[in-house]
């Protein structure tokens, strides 16, 4: 039987399996066989029913590209706790790259760690700017410096402190405080050239979306970490750079710079390149504060 985009076989033997894993409600069985009910506009494209199907009897025609084998290919083993625990651990923001750069291929390679990411709603509307080119990233770090000067001169300015907390501002004013010392190092090793600020990569992957998506800043960030979960198995590392992001939401020229569209929000920064040291130990951490209810 089929309905528009969903078409069930004669191959469905009635186990329910979609119908329990169907965010959406789409499926019912009906006499031992499944079938699309009248929920299935809301279908979201998530694959759950083709991805738990025993006998390959959902074909999804939105899903599928190339062919079933190609667009689904067979799951394989599950990693072990301690194999992805490792993984987890091996992670390090890495600070200082060498000047090696990164293929366009492995930059294919990372995004599509980040293309499996889980998303709000399944929206799958994170998007990717990549600037490749050491050259514009140095640019980019002398537009961001005038703007450290600006804004610290800003913040050591009563009058605009005053104006700022009036417009109920205190709060990122605190914080901006917080990291004055921050701000000044960075002008200082900058204009001694040492980069501090991306940390001499050359790449950066600018990772943006919609503001009105479901949940535009997790999605953005789950899309990040898993880049940066990943990119090791390539030999590369990664370092999130918050001083991109909060330069762009404060900064005009900043935002002119990096000419992302126009409705979306960049939620997520990430310098990758070839780390100029190697890590040689695991580092703990502290145990976290856990309440079982």
């Amino acid at each position: 039987m089929s309905d528009d985009f969903i078409t069930i076989t004669d191959d469905c033997i009635g186990c329910g399996n979609c119908a329990d894993v169907c965010p959406r409600y789409i499926f019912e069985v009906v006499e031992k066989k499944a079938r699309p009910n009248a929920n299935l506009f809301r279908c979201h494209d998530c694959g759950h029913c083709v991805s738990v199907c025993p006998e390959e009897a959902i074909v999804h025609h939105r899903l599928i590209v190339k062919s079933l084998e190609e667009d689904f290919p067979k799951k394989g083993k599950t990693l072990s706790y301690e194999e992805v625990l490792e993984t987890i651990r091996q992670r390090r923001s890495i600070r200082c790259f060498s000047n090696k750069q990164v293929s366009e291929e492995q930059i294919k390679q990372l995004i599509d760690l980040g293309r499996y990411a889980p998303t709000g709603h399944n929206d799958r509307a994170v998007c990717y700017t990549i600037i490749n080119d050491r050259e514009k990233l140095e640019h980019l770090i002398d537009t961001m410096i005038s703007f450290f000067k600006k804004l610290i001169n800003q913040l050591k300015n009563p009058f605009w402190n005053l104006i700022a907390y009036a417009a109920g501002k205190g709060g990122t004013v605190k914080r901006a405080k917080k990291s004055l010392y921050r701000l000044d190092s960075h002008i200082e090793h900058w204009e001694k050239g040492i980069d501090k600020v991306l940390h001499y990569s050359s790449t950066l992957i600018l990772i943006h979306t919609h503001k009105d998506t479901s949940a535009p800043k997790e999605d953005c960030n789950i899309a990040a970490q898993n880049i940066a979960l990943g990119a090791p198995t390539l030999g590369i590392g990664a370092t999130f750079i918050g001083y991109v992001q909060k330069s762009w939401e404060n900064s005009r020229i900043v935002k002119d710079l990096l000419d992302l569209p126009k409705d979306h929000h960049l939620y997520a920064c990430l310098a990758i390149g070839y780390p100029k040291n190697k890590y040689r130990r695991l580092i703990p951490r502290p145990e976290p504060s856990v309440v079982l209810k």
